[in-house]
């Protein structure tokens, strides 16, 4: 029967997190996986989870497994961490270990995996039962030590290791300075300093069972005399501790002060001699006492109920307002969550629908300044579009202000809109875009097809806006397993750094491409142009999330994708929508 794992997969690459989760089934285990790819995500995930392993492959896009490993240590997780890489240098292996990583193995000897998986499992077993163990040795200590510093009663403990000569003092209980009037310190220096103050009638007979007092075999009674002169009463019982060859090597015992019960009985053998001589009386009186005693052991039990009943209501009570906390806190960060979703997704759809409309209106405008310029008359068409794109974004504009949006689930013909997306722009900028399509495309979830104009729309936008392109390619193409969708241009080159504002598209276009488990790669294309390329596997066109099992937070969850997908789905429906 495969052993369940839970694994959090720190990898960029899905065919690597793939190809490690399948050698983990192989070695006998039953993986369920998480994957993520950057610190936020990883962050998340610990948050949200708890992880048996975590697996991080060292090189990635602006993470490395060393980051991934801060972030783990900065948690205290005491879970195996392992590194998998197919591109590691010893120096940087070594530095992994030292700084928490408890081991790493190469891409190609995949066949360490899960021994090293198993190993660090098993220690990290030890060290957790070692760490309870630990932790129940400091309550029993805690407990010990309240015992017998809050009982009027000395215990001690002395060291008896099987050499000769007297016993070395481990421990004496504060209450030995009580009872003797003497200091516990020089018991330490001198572990027989405490018979100075037995007194003179009993110093031979004690001197005598000392031995075996030493051994743990004493059980007696004996006077002392105490720091301020008054004659105590001691009961001194010792007890041998045995090591695992059961041998002596410590004792412990007690010495308990019974003066006042010494005393009692004392005052009862005079009384019992002046009682004899009433029987009758004795038998009263004794019968008083057993009736005491059962009202006294009644008045105890009842007294026990009532402290044990009472216990439990504040153990109920305690439990129930650590629930109330724990699910006040929980929704109140799932609420966080949401509206911080909902913050993106208007971002979104500012940036995608709206600042992509009025960019199209003001290159129309240029280009009517053009022929004015020239003194050619404008076209009314020219001026009917520019009016029409006004009053999409000043209908969008209200639609967003109220919330209106609605999710069209059915999607589209994808290739379609992206034949009608290269005439668009073709036709507002003035400049070639051309479409090809490898015949028929596979049917994709409506997501995936919103996301995937959505990509091509950006990355057409960025080539006229920043690119300057004369020309622009859009190609579709399905293969066995991926879908390939290219957006080539002759503009000039992606540049290596870009600023905050260019930044913006880009991080959406790779929101957009991981929304739905798809890859995106730009990069310049030769010494003219920019190639985007996004492949989606045909396995799975939508990315899953996986929502908690609450009630309330699977609508919440619900509620706020559909309004996301409504906000970045309307304008993909659109005939006019491409700017």
């Amino acid at each position: 029967m495969s052993q369940p794992l839970r694994v959090l997969v720190v990898e960029d690459s899905d065919n690597d997190a793939q190809l490690m989760l399948w050698e983990l089934k192989r070695g006998g285990y039953q993986p369920y996986a998480f994957r993520v790819d950057n610190p936020k995500e990883m962050e998340s995930a610990l948050e949200r989870e708890e992880w048996d392993i975590v697996i991080s492959d060292y090189v990635m896009p602006g993470f490395t497994g060393l980051d991934a490993l801060k972030l783990f240590t900065k948690r205290g997780l005491d879970i195996p961490f392992i590194i998998l890489s197919g591109h590691i240098g010893e120096d940087i292996a070594v530095l992994a270990m030292k700084s928490g990583a408890h081991d790493y193995i190469m891409k190609d000897k995949m066949a360490r995996l899960v021994p090293a998986v198993e190993r660090e499992l098993r220690e990290a077993a030890v060290r957790k039962a070692r760490r309870e163990s630990d932790r129940a040795l400091r309550e029993s200590e805690e407990r010990f030590r309240q015992l017998t510093e809050n009982i009027d009663v000395v215990f001690f403990m002395f060291d008896q290791s099987g050499k000769e000569g007297p016993s070395r003092t481990l421990y004496t209980s504060p209450a030995y300075e009580h009872i003797w009037g003497r200091s516990r310190e020089r018991l330490k220096e001198d572990s027989r300093a405490w018979l100075v103050a037995v007194h003179p009638d009993d110093q031979k007979q004690i001197l005598e069972d000392v031995p075996q007092m030493e051994r743990g075999e004493f059980n007696g009674e004996f006077r002392i005399i105490d720091g301020n002169g008054n004659i105590r009463w001691i009961q001194y019982r010792s007890f041998p501790v045995l090591n695992e060859q059961g041998q002596l090597y410590r004792v412990a015992g007690i010495a308990e002060d019974i003066t006042k019960r010494k005393e009692a009985e004392h005052k009862l053998e005079r009384n019992a001699q002046e009682l004899s001589r009433m029987v009758h009386d004795l038998r009263c009186i004794d019968e008083q006492l057993r009736a005491r005693n059962r009202e006294i052991s009644q008045a105890r039990e009842e007294l026990e109920r009532r402290v044990h009943e009472r216990t439990i209501d504040l153990t109920v009570a305690n439990a129930e307002l650590q629930c109330q906390i724990h699910e006040r806190t929980r929704l109140e960060k799932e609420l966080l969550e949401i509206a911080e979703k909902e913050r993106r997704r208007i971002g979104f759809d500012l940036h995608d629908d709206l600042s992509q409309k009025l960019m199209g209106i003001s290159f129309m405008l240029k280009a009517l300044e053009t022929k004015a310029s020239n003194k050619e008359l404008p076209k009314v068409a020219d001026t009917r579009k520019i009016q029409e794109l006004i009053n999409e974004v000043i209908n969008h504009t209200h639609n967003l202000a109220h919330n209106f949006s609605t999710l069209d689930s059915q999607g589209g013909d994808l290739a379609l809109e992206l034949k009608e997306l290269a005439g668009n722009v073709k036709k507002m900028f003035q400049i070639s875009c051309h479409f090809s399509s490898s015949g028929p495309l596979p049917t994709l979830q409506p997501n995936a097809t919103v996301q995937l104009y959505k990509i091509a729309q950006e990355a057409a936008s960025n080539a006229i806006k920043h690119g300057r392109a004369k020309n622009v390619w859009i190609s579709i193409t399905a293969h066995e397993d991926k879908l390939v969708l290219t957006i080539r241009n002759d503009g000039v080159p992606f540049p290596v750094t870009t600023g905050p504002s260019d930044r913006m598209g880009l991080r959406i276009m790779n929101s957009r491409a991981s929304m739905i488990g798809a890859s995106l790669d730009i990069r310049a294309n030769g010494e003219n142009g920019t190639l985007v390329s996004c492949q989606l596997p045909l396995n799975h066109d939508c990315k899953s999330t996986k929502v908690e099992s609450n009630p309330s937070l699977s609508v919440l969850s619900n509620r706020f994708r559909e309004r996301q997908l409504a906000g970045v789905g309307m304008s993909a429906k659109k005939e006019e929508s491409l700017i």
